[in-house]
């Protein structure tokens, strides 16, 4: 597993100054919330972590070595699930394998063996016109993990999922990290998401964005979909909520 080290992160986008001074430790098997206001960088973030775009100042590290603007050494899942209409599930799934040099016979042979612990049991020939928006959300979290990395970036997975399918999709992920123990940065401009699935919370400021609170949940992560009552947990929210007003 893998320990994530954001130092000193500046960026300028369009002759704005985006991200100001970013610093952030993310521990192995730490599940890791970022919050922030609308615009103030935060798939920026994501992209110079997983080196799709160099910063202006600063480095990623990750157990001790210098990344920096190097692709290929997180997973990455994106807002939006980026399924390809005319391949079938399994095939979805297998495209990370395939282009690190594995055959498709093979790849469909991995893929397929992890299916059940995505939920995607008998799901492998279907394509993704055919997938309610949690099973495609599924796959699309099964091809990160395909990735082979320790280290998931996962941007709003669930921004367009209805209440109903997120609350399903929480207890399910939970499960998933459970198991496979990733490192995990988490985006999302849900404050009760990120409190029921998160270890920890960052919360940006705006542009020029700075963080302006690390907190970390004093609540166990429950093992269902269940409200959290314990008074701390209130508490916290409330900090956070205020962070983000001002």
């Amino acid at each position: 597993m893998s320990e994530v080290l954001v130092e000193g992160i500046r960026k300028t986008l369009g002759g704005m100054l985006t991200l100001q001074d970013i610093n952030m430790k993310i521990g192995e098997r730490e599940l890791v919330g970022i919050l922030g206001p609308s615009g103030c960088g935060k798939t920026t973030l994501f992209h110079i972590i997983a080196g799709l775009m160099t910063p202006d100042r600063g480095r990623i590290c990750i157990d001790g070595e210098d990344v920096t603007g190097r692709t290929g050494i997180v997973s990455y899942m994106q807002q939006k699930d980026l399924l390809l209409p005319f391949l079938n599930v399994l095939d979805n799934v297998s495209i990370p394998l395939v282009l690190k040099g594995v055959s498709w016979r093979e790849a469909r042979a991995r893929a397929r063996e992890n299916l059940d612990t995505f939920g995607l049991q008998g799901f492998g020939d279907y394509y993704p016109s055919q997938l309610s928006g949690g099973m495609r959300q599924r796959a699309a979290m099964l091809r990160t993990y395909l990735f082979s990395s320790g280290v998931w970036l996962l941007d709003e997975p669930f921004a367009s999922l209805d209440a109903i399918t997120k609350r399903k999709m929480h207890s399910w992920m939970i499960g998933v990290f459970n198991r496979l123990c990733p490192t995990v940065l988490f985006i999302t401009h849900d404050v009760d998401e990120a409190l029921y699935l998160c270890d920890r919370v960052y919360v940006l400021s705006e542009c020029p964005t700075v963080v302006k609170l690390d907190i970390t949940v004093p609540c166990p992560r429950p093992e269902i979909a269940r409200t959290i009552t314990d008074p701390e947990y209130g508490r916290v929210r409330d900090t956070i909520l205020d962070a983000l007003a001002v």
